[in-house]
């Protein structure tokens, strides 16, 4: 293009999003010095594309929604010659098709995107092969690669105003540490990284705060306040300071509506640390936050926009990523000349619904604190305070770094021992006991865990929680679980799933029915927590009598699938309800949508039920309707959807492998091929043939969604 003088570049996701793509908003305008630089972001980026130099315009989607008109009429009074999307959808590639640009580029994934970018090209960013800011770049690069190579990347520092500075001071101030470098920790992610839980974060506080004592703290009662060495490591860097070692501050911020849960992670510490703790709370703009990043000498928080600020500063960061490759490090890592120690956490230990970690093992939290205090202590700020003040010693070695175990506990309520056994039946399911258990331990007397021969930590994790395990082959759920009962000593007995966390109301509910004493018998109410949200309508009510007297005669009964608890006494219901996390992820539930279907057909065999043809034909989409339409499923959106497809699939497949197993043809799934059987007209042949393989499928599906 002979010139170009109005460029616009959209990014309208989060604000971490938005950070890691200042570079190419800086590049753009190295490469076009003249030109003018327009932002098309979200409401939630307005204010920090304001204060980036590179920018010129800045437009917020959001104040035109479903009032593309009024958009595209404000995009063409730029008359732009470029638009360029780092991140396109349908609705951005249209806009960018109506807004006058003559060079419009954007990824090419669907087909509306060929229509609408003509300068576009393919970029597979799920391959995770590349950081984020560097596929924005490529966009940007695309434009001109010559003169993109000539002029190299950008970089713009986001420049807070002088009173968002003057005001994130005062905050500082306000902790009389004014004059003090400090270590500051943001615990808080908008849900799509992941995290440390509350309790790690007290646990990680702890450990920085004890590797180094005051001589306020002179007596030798810290080392009673913590409990064990963590680990027999010590900081090299921190090391060199041995002669003179300055006391980390650690600052926890947070705005208002998250006062309660820093309090809670303060609270964990033990009262003798926290004389250099500090509590944070921001009630001013997104920017007094950046500014309060940029005034500290260490960050340490999840993979969000926070955390992008600190790496926008240059601020040395310790940040925690998910192993799975969408959140993972190699994706949305700061960029640029950046002090990063990314953590990383195995995927399969991030509870479902929080995607808090749920296990922090000692060196990991080894690592992290000894690397907070590295990257602290080699700060320049350390090393400007240390250049002109005195230095206190160091009473305590980084060897003896210490370790506490927070209580896990429902907020600040404290419950007593009931006379209650929590019992389970478990196979592989060391990645979902620890929420489960940590729930009810500090209510139940007992807790009994059957183990059907896991191959994972299953029973290690189960004793870590007090529990009493039994190692028995699978027999089928109602006999696996009826062996729960004489194993049973206390006065009332909770049955519970491997994947089954109680939620506080229903904690709370069982707390008092059983201190009254006055009934025998309560079901709950179950809610599944499927593809990343609790589902309020598909699959229910879900109903469960779980929470018995043991002398009520309590006694599984039902088939292989569909297993119910009974009980001579008459049942009341508790509010509240139980979350189910189901399944992991689609193919963990489609797989054992076939495995259900063929164990409920091998039910229907014993039953001696016939397949027919009106059953396959009708009996799936009137499976569909009920919970989709009839169940309300479609208000659980896309979630509800699904699940409404899983009934017809599960239904169909069902009376298929009736009607298979009818026919005497054994059915191999590793091979999908089918055989006949020695008597093609004898099922009970068919039933046996396949007993061995549907057994097998019964044991790795016992955290099953019935």
């Amino acid at each position: 293009m002979a010139s170009i003088n109005n460029i616009i570049i959209s990014r309208t996701d989060k604000i971490g999003d938005f950070v890691v793509s200042i570079p190419s908003y800086a590049t753009a305008k190295a490469m076009y010095p003249s030109a003018r630089i327009i932002a098309l972001v979200s409401n939630a980026n307005r204010a920090v594309a304001m204060h980036v130099k590179s920018i010129d315009e800045v437009i917020s989607i959001d104040d035109y929604k479903d009032d593309d008109a009024s958009l595209i009429s404000k995009l063409r009074s730029f008359n732009p010659d470029v638009f360029i999307a780092l991140v396109s959808n349908n609705h951005i590639s249209s806009i960018a098709s109506k807004s006058g640009a003559k060079v419009r580029i954007g990824p090419h994934s669907k087909l509306w995107s060929f229509i609408h970018y003509n300068r576009g090209f393919r970029q597979k960013r799920s391959e995770c092969i590349k950081s984020e800011a560097e596929y924005n770049l490529d966009l940007i690069k695309h434009l001109d690669p010559e003169l993109f190579d000539k002029v190299g990347i950008h970089f713009d520092r986001i420049a807070y105003t002088d009173e968002d500075g003057a005001k994130a001071k005062e905050l500082i101030a306000s902790l009389n540490i004014a004059d003090k470098p400090f270590i500051l920790i943001n615990p808080f992610t908008g849900g799509s990284g992941s995290n440390l839980s509350e309790a790690h974060y007290s646990q990680v506080i702890t450990g920085i705060l004890s590797s180094y004592a005051t001589k306020a703290s002179k007596s030798n009662d810290l080392n009673a306040d913590s409990q064990q060495d963590l680990n027999a490591h010590s900081c090299a860097t921190c090391d060199q300071h041995n002669d003179s070692v300055l006391v980390p501050e650690v600052v926890v911020m947070g705005i208002k509506s998250q006062q309660e849960r820093i309090e809670r992670v303060i609270a964990a510490v033990p009262e003798k640390l926290r004389e250099h703790l500090h509590v944070c709370i921001n009630e001013h703009s997104l920017m007094v936050a950046a500014a309060l990043t940029d005034l500290s000498a260490c960050f340490i928080g999840p993979s969000t926009g926070i955390t992008q600020f600190a790496g926008n500063y240059r601020k040395p960061v310790i940040c925690f990523y998910s192993s799975r490759i969408s959140n993972s490090h190699t994706r949305w890592a700061l960029y640029g000349d950046t002090n990063e120690h990314p953590v990383t956490f195995d995927r399969n230990k991030l509870h479902a619904e929080t995607k808090e970690l749920q296990e922090l093992e000692d060196s990991m939290a080894l690592e992290i604190i000894n690397t907070s205090l590295e990257q602290f202590y080699s700060s320049k700020e350390v090393a400007l305070y240390q250049a002109s003040h005195k230095q206190e010693k160091m009473s305590k070695s980084v060897d003896e770094v210490i370790k506490t175990s927070p209580e896990q506990s429902s907020g600040d309520k404290h419950y007593e021992k009931l006379s209650l056994t929590v019992a389970l039946i478990a196979h592989n399911e060391a990645d979902r006991l620890p929420p489960t258990l940590a729930k009810i331990q500090d209510i139940a007397s007992e807790i009994i865990v059957i183990n059907s021969v896991s191959t994972d930590k299953t029973i290690d994790v189960a004793k870590s929680f007090g529990a009493k395990v039994y190692t028995e082959e699978f027999k089928g759920f109602v006999k696996q679980k009826n062996s729960l009962i004489p194993k049973c000593t206390q006065d009332w007995i909770l049955f519970l799933d491997a994947d089954e966390v109680l939620n506080d109301e229903l904690k709370d509910a069982i707390v008092k029915v059983i201190k009254e004493d006055s009934h025998d018998a309560y079901e709950m109410n179950r809610l599944t927590f499927y593809l990343g949200k609790l589902l309020k309508h598909a699959w229910q009510p879900n109903y469960r009598l779980r929470l018995v007297r043991r002398d009520s005669n309590p006694r599984w009964e039902g088939e292989l699938v569909h297993e119910s608890l009974n009980t001579d006494s008459k049942v009341k219901r508790l509010p509240g309800y139980i979350i189910h996390y189901s399944y992991r992820d689609v193919n963990d539930h489609f797989l054992r949508t076939v495995r259900y279907a063929k164990m409920s057909a091998q039910s229907y065999i014993v039953k001696g039920k016939k397949p027919s043809l009106m059953k396959i034909i009708f009996s799936p989409i009137f499976s569909f309707i009920k919970l989709y339409f009839v169940k309300l499923g479609f208000l659980d959106g896309r979630a509800g959807y699904i699940a409404a497809q899983s009934a017809f699939i599960y239904t169909f497949l069902k009376y298929v492998f009736l009607w298979e197993a009818s026919k005497g043809l054994d059915y191999k799934a590793d091979t999908a091929t089918a055989t006949k059987t020695s008597n093609s007209k004898d099922t009970s042949a068919a039933y046996a043939a396949t007993q061995k393989q549907v057994d097998e499928l019964g044991k790795d599906s016992q955290d099953k969604s019935n």
